[in-house]
């Protein structure tokens, strides 16, 4: 198998997992309990909390559990969603302002993750959108859009949330530029970090919220991580009631073997980070140089990328489904975007944010290594594509 569909979920990693399963087999108390085993696995989870906590330069209560990142998400979005409504969203807009009142809102980029949209659309907020260029949002949009809202609607903004690399083109957004203009304006700045979490630095102080995921770690799956800047923990809406877990924002058993497979998968993974940029890197770049000679489009080329990822547009190939099935039968494990769309296949919307046909959107495959990626791996990836594109119609015209 050619594995290399790490931005859809990072194969566990082994030595972590069997230390942790092992723990667990030989202490499964609840950590709620009064015993001294559960105790012991409290302490356990107070002691990953922290690790997690100094990893990222927080205090431990910033740090809170779930399940998914879907969850994660839900619960950043509806604090904030929830938070109160501001005089003014800057010291000198109170000129022009409105009595009327406006619908609570946010902003986003074009291309978030569809669990922010929709955690954002189930919180009753009106979306507005940040176009993109290459992949990236630009600074000066933020700012121009900030500047046309109305005093009403700048009442009613509740947050800007940008993700901070796209997890099917890889394009890191500009976080440090988006965070200086919202402080200017004092909205809170949310970001979802979980493809960029132990790939790049994060970008902690200059977030109020943002996400992490155990799975795209090589944690497996099961522990999730909202984390609140400390100046915004009493925004913390629950999720759950009914017990004491999560300091009673989240009810509910922990899952303590997920939870030490995160703490110890994120180090790991941050101690990682130089190896597999200078490693994956040039692998990518050669990918995508055999690519651009078939004619393939390479997605956000022009802007900075994940070191792993490459979303390469097949734009001329009119047998994209024989192709899809060629690679599965040679045991190639790639996706057409992202992985909570890729069962079905459908335009990326994405795709069609920067600017793509709905068609060309429909001809995309993203290719994403990690840790145990090889030179085999994209030798035997580039043998197995240039077979199958000499047979099929060629990959035609580039995007004008």
């Amino acid at each position: 198998m050619i594995y290399l569909d790490y931005n859809a979920t990072h194969p566990p990693i082994r030595q972590i997992f069997e230390k942790n399963w092992q723990r667990y087999l030989e202490n499964p108390a609840n950590p709620s309990g009064i015993s001294l085993a559960s105790q012991r696995n409290q302490s356990f989870l107070d002691r990953k909390r922290k690790d997690i906590a100094v990893l990222l330069g927080l205090l431990p209560d910033c740090i809170r559990f779930s399940s998914t990142g879907t969850e994660a998400t839900y619960w950043m979005v509806r604090s904030f969603a929830q938070g109160e409504i501001r005089s003014s969203l800057k010291a000198d807009s109170q000129t022009g302002a409105d009595s009327s009142p406006a619908p609570p809102s946010c902003i986003l980029s074009s291309c978030e993750h569809d669990a922010t949209i929709a955690a954002c659309q189930d919180a009753g907020l009106r979306i507005r959108y940040l176009p993109l260029q290459e992949g990236r949002v630009m600074a000066e949009d933020l700012e121009e859009l900030l500047q046309s809202l109305s005093e009403s609607e700048r009442q009613a903004l509740r947050f800007v949330s940008v993700i901070h690399a796209s997890n099917e083109t890889g394009v890191i957004q500009p976080i440090q530029e988006l965070s200086r203009i919202c402080r200017e304006y004092t909205v809170p700045f949310l970001s979802d970090c979980i493809q960029s979490a132990g790939k790049i630095p994060l970008p902690v102080s200059d977030l109020d919220a943002f996400l992490l995921n155990g799975h795209k770690l090589g944690a497996g799956a099961g522990c999730a991580v909202t984390v609140f800047a400390p100046q915004h923990l009493e925004r913390i809406v629950p999720l759950y009631r009914g017990g004491l877990q999560e300091e009673e924002t989240r009810a509910g058993t922990e899952n303590m073997l997920a939870i030490g497979n995160f703490a110890d998968a994120f180090a790991w993974q941050i101690s990682m980070m130089k190896e597999k940029e200078s490693r994956l890197r040039p692998l990518h770049q050669k990918l995508e140089a055999f690519l651009k000679e078939k004619g393939v489009i390479i997605a956000g080329e022009a802007s900075p990328r994940l070191p792993n990822t490459t979303y390469a547009v097949f734009q001329g190939l009119e047998n994209m489904d024989f192709f899809l099935m060629g690679l599965d039968q040679a045991g190639v494990v790639c996706s057409t975007g992202s992985s909570c769309k890729s069962r079905t296949r459908q335009p990326s919307r994405v795709l069609r944010a920067m600017g793509f046909s709905e068609k060309d959107s429909m001809q995309a495959l993203r290719f994403s290594s990690g840790p145990d990626t090889s030179v085999e791996d994209f030798e035997a990836l580039m043998e197995v594509m240039d077979g199958l594109l000499s047979r099929l119609a060629p990959a035609g015209r580039r995007k004008e």
